[in-house]
């Protein structure tokens, strides 16, 4: 990337296209980070939708009454883990897709609740155009991080182009906490949700828990998205919810390890 400080995504994909490029150059780590949250939430929503699930139904459902986190535990506790579990099944073609019809979500509802759970930081001027490779690719650079993630489009199926993007998200997400300088209370997260098992009716007990701890500020959203990831919930696209449904999708093990295209 020749020195340059930037990140740029290029690719399309049916009636998915997008090419942009944000100069970094001389930027703080917090404009990097907002350019990697603008970056999460143009292409997350196109990850979730090659993944196989109906986002529709998925959306029809997770309409929490009211705002803030006591909408989003009080929706779960309405529901109760078998009206959710049942919501979910019903928008996934097979089974081994219910992981990323949770992470959907538990986005979804968060989002609706106006509760944050990423980095929410806007870009101080918009990205250039990049030219629309023949690939899906994002390539990132600020100081010492680089991050490097391609896939040819040559007979790609859907969930390829998913599992590419989610992969991308994952980075993109997790890096732009790492920016923003929002790394929370991690022993709050261990004790809130740390050795408790992944399952529905653990989730609003754990949301009500670090309720009582949040500091009202941006780090918040590090702490909020930790402590479901912790239980087993991440409410972002990632390459592992389609690891059941595509073993050749596999979960991030190693920074800047992509899903095999």
């Amino acid at each position: 990337m020749d020195g340059n400080d930037e990140v740029i995504f290029t690719g399309a994909y049916k009636d998915f296209s997008l090419g942009i490029r944000f100069d970094l150059s001389g930027r703080r780590p917090e404009d990097a980070a907002a350019a990697l949250a603008y970056i999460s939430a143009s292409i997350e929503p196109h990850a979730f939708r090659f993944s196989g699930i109906d986002t529709k139904k998925i959306d029809e459902f997770a309409k929490p009454s009211g705002k803030g986190l006591p909408a989003v535990y009080g929706f779960l506790e309405a529901k109760g883990p078998g009206g959710l579990k049942d919501a979910l099944l019903k928008a996934v073609p097979d089974p081994k897709l219910l992981p990323a019809a949770e992470s959907y979500f538990f986005s979804r509802l968060l989002s609706s609740a106006g509760v944050p759970f990423k980095v929410a930081l806007a870009p101080s001027a918009g990205p250039g155009e990049e030219k629309i490779e023949d690939f899906i690719g994002f390539m990132g650079k600020f100081g010492p991080w680089i991050a490097i993630k391609k896939l040819g489009l040559e007979k790609v199926q859907d969930y390829e182009v998913s599992g590419i993007l989610a992969g991308i998200n994952h980075t993109v997400v997790n890096k732009a906490f790492d920016f923003a300088g929002l790394k929370g209370d991690d022993a709050l997260i261990a004790s809130a949700a740390g050795g408790k098992r992944r399952s529905y009716g653990n989730v609003a007990p754990v949301l009500k828990e670090v309720e009582q701890k949040l500091g009202g500020g941006a780090g918040d959203a590090y702490i909020i998205c930790k402590a479901l990831e912790t239980l087993g919930y991440k409410p972002y696209a990632s390459p592992e919810m389609l690891s059941d449904a595509h073993p050749d999708i596999k979960p991030p093990k190693v920074k800047g390890r992509k899903p095999k295209g």
